[in-house]
């Protein structure tokens, strides 16, 4: 565990109320969403995990699940809310602390999850991007399958890329994304997902 992420992890946790009700996971839905043994289902704040669709997983979608999962399943937890309570489908919004670990933070970290802002939930914005650099420059996890795209059939983890200070986004290959400062990358898998965190498509990726 490097000297950044502890830092982080020290400083959000002092920031957490003396007092602190805890709860327990029952399962782990996916890479990026829990449940509780109250029933209430709770998904991770400021990040995005590669799923499975219809049973078929993106690129490291296992390996995330079961880091997950062995990070929290059964466990109890620290929950840290942000501006919104819960999301369209009615999920808790949380970030979330096993045994001194910031669990968003170190599935980033790892090359588990990426960032993925969506204001007003932006609290621990800043402390994620060193972590996600650290993770691309050094080939983690799904990091690792960056890049590694077949051109013809467009088989990207990937594809659009927003850009913070802009909140517009570009196609994977459109050559401004090249000249963005990586603290200014945002990734998304589909032109949805870019709409939904609040990003519009530049004139020619509109097309």
């Amino acid at each position: 565990m490097n000297k950044i992420f502890i830092i982080i992890t020290l400083i959000t946790l002092l920031t957490l109320p003396t007092i602190a009700q805890t709860y327990e996971v029952s399962r782990v839905i996916d890479s990026d969403t829990i449940e509780l043994s109250n029933g209430e289902q709770v998904r991770y704040i400021g990040i995005d995990t590669p799923e499975f669709h219809n049973g078929i997983p993106d690129p490291y979608a296992q390996e995330a699940y079961e880091a997950n999962r062995k990070l929290v399943e059964g466990k109890e937890i620290y929950l840290e809310f942000d501006a919104q309570e819960r999301d369209k489908y009615g999920r808790i919004l949380a970030y979330v602390y096993v045994d001194g670990i910031f669990v968003n933070a170190w599935l980033i970290e790892n090359g588990y999850a990426q960032i993925m802002t969506i204001p007003p939930n932006i609290t621990h914005q800043e402390l994620f991007l060193p972590l996600q650099t650290k993770a691309r420059e050094g080939n983690r996890g799904l990091w690792g399958f960056e890049g590694n795209a077949n051109i013809e059939s467009g088989d990207i983890i990937y594809p659009y890329v927003g850009k913070r200070n802009s909140m517009k986004f570009h196609h994977y290959y459109y050559n401004l994304v090249n000249d963005m400062k990586e603290k200014n990358k945002v990734f998304f898998k589909t032109r949805e997902e870019a709409i939904e965190a609040g990003y519009v498509p530049c004139k020619r990726c509109k097309l």
